[in-house]
């Protein structure tokens, strides 16, 4: 059986012309990959849902509103009309709204945007991309 990990690391300099002084924060998430009679076209599915709620279980255990942050996420993703970056690509996918299983993150207004970013210390788009395998 094989193991899967994802991590996101998010710095912020504290002096803007130096790097040796920053505040970092990382989350690590483990999962045991598929056994060996995984077929996956058979009941097997990731749900955005799913991803949407385990996110925000990992960020609430961490001190953040969960809901909050996923909100935001949604929200900073429709600010980017055509992605560049392979990163913002791949979130604009795990973001978009695809059925109706997720209205509750996605069926929000401008004010809810707003508050959802006064509330969320953090953003996606300021992921270090350089993490640690």
């Amino acid at each position: 059986m094989t193991h899967f990990f994802l991590r996101f690391n998010f710095k912020v300099n504290m002096v803007p012309w130096n790097q040796i002084f920053a505040q970092a924060l990382g989350f690590r998430m483990n999962w045991d990959g598929p056994p060996d009679t995984f077929h996956p076209y058979r009941n097997h599915f990731i749900h955005r849902r799913t991803i949407y709620s385990h996110a925000e279980t990992l960020l609430n255990k961490n001190g953040l509103n969960g809901f909050h942050c996923v909100r935001r996420a949604i929200c900073e993703m429709e600010t980017i009309p055509e992605p560049r970056k392979i990163y913002h690509k791949l979130l604009k996918m795990v973001f978009r709204q695809q059925s109706s299983a997720t209205d509750k993150w996605h069926n929000m207004t401008d004010e809810d945007c707003k508050d959802s970013i006064s509330s969320c210390p953090f953003s996606f788009l300021d992921v270090s991309l350089y993490t640690d395998v």
